[in-house]
């Protein structure tokens, strides 16, 4: 190995522990974001609308989660990154978030608002099932049932997004935790 390959691969492994960094940080702010959307709905303000924006915020978050995973697996070799950024959108927390942030949108614009965002708390839950935190996501999973067959489905909705920025600002920690490590070894 050259020295022009070595300062690349240091060069791009340092790219990419920032960008990881960077994307948890951003993740934890959007998870806390939420769930002090969540608390002013459930203290009765404005509740629906705050449900509606805490969704379409907890979606991002995922979907920056899914971004910062792929780039964490991505592996550099013979001189470049092999794979991409975008290779975490294949992930289910991508591709979770992406659902929840369109649910999130579309019930502030007033489509059907307590369905499309009692679905959204059940589809984050199963991508957290799917992404490996079980229990976070089965809770969410039952809020957002419950939420479904429910005469009055915005407190369940709130009480998942709370779950679910809870759940993120755990991952997001980790994410962090582990570009740290990245960095000094």
């Amino acid at each position: 190995m050259d020295a022009t390959h070595v300062a690349t691969h240091d060069s791009m492994t340092e790219t990419r522990t920032k960008a990881l960094a960077g994307g948890s940080a951003l993740e934890g702010f959007g998870a806390i974001a939420a769930m002090a959307l969540a608390i002013v709905g459930l203290v009765g303000k404005l509740s629906l609308t705050m449900a509606a924006i805490a969704t379409i915020i907890i979606g991002a978050a995922a979907m920056i989660e899914g971004g910062a995973f792929g780039l964490r697996s991505a592996r550099f070799s013979a001189g470049r990154f092999q794979g991409s950024w975008f290779e975490g959108a294949t992930g289910a927390d991508f591709q979770g978030g992406l659902a929840t942030l369109v649910l999130g949108i579309l019930a502030l614009l007033g489509v059907a608002p307590e369905t499309l965002l009692s679905v959204a708390v059940l589809a984050l839950g199963a991508t957290f099932i799917f992404s490996g935190r079980l229990l976070i996501g089965l809770a969410s999973v039952v809020l957002g049932i419950l939420a479904v067959v429910s005469a009055t489905p915005v407190t369940l909705v709130l009480v998942g997004i709370l779950i679910l920025g809870a759940g993120l600002l755990f991952g997001g920690a980790e994410n962090a935790a582990s570009a740290s490590a990245m960095s000094r070894s």
